[in-house]
């Protein structure tokens, strides 16, 4: 009996091991939607010398202007389009961005989403500084489009 339990402990961690394989590669299968080396991202609020700085964290404040910095690689040369949409907790575009561009070879673009309470929260927002900002609070969705064929996907959080 010793050499069956043995073999199936074995077994069992070999089975561990090809479950937690197959769940890498299946949760990789989904990471960016389509990925694509041409096309990478990366946020901040950080500026220095009037340039967004990169930084780690993809946590924001309410108030922070948060900014988009993407790298183009292997344009062919003419006409292009790059389409951003950012979309907040609950589902909801609060910004789209349609910018049409020439360039060909290699090409960065900063954009840029700036949150505004509604009229009438400031007043209060001493006292509460997410007064009015609620919605804005959550896990947000960056999507960015060139062409209409190269997509990525980055998330990112906002707190009060």
């Amino acid at each position: 009996m010793p050499v069956v339990a043995m073999g199936a402990g074995r077994l069992g961690s070999y089975r561990t091991v090809l479950l937690a394989l197959c769940a890498i590669v299946f949760v990789g299968s989904f990471s960016g939607s389509e990925a694509n080396s041409n096309l990478s991202v990366w946020l901040s609020s950080t500026v220095r010398n009037g340039a967004p700085v990169e930084r780690d964290a993809n946590r924001f404040g309410c108030n922070d202007k948060i900014y988009a910095v993407i790298d183009l690689l292997g344009l062919e040369s003419g006409e292009h389009r790059l389409q951003a949409d950012w979309t907040d907790p609950g589902g909801k575009i609060r910004e789209h961005v349609d910018y049409p561009f020439n360039g060909s070879g290699g090409t960065r673009i900063t954009i840029w989403l700036k949150l505004h309470p509604p009229k009438g929260s400031a007043l209060f927002s001493f006292f509460n500084p997410a007064m009015g900002m609620e919605d804005f609070i959550g896990l947000w969705q960056l999507t960015l489009r060139v062409d209409d064929d190269t997509r990525l996907d980055t998330k990112f959080e906002v707190l009060c």
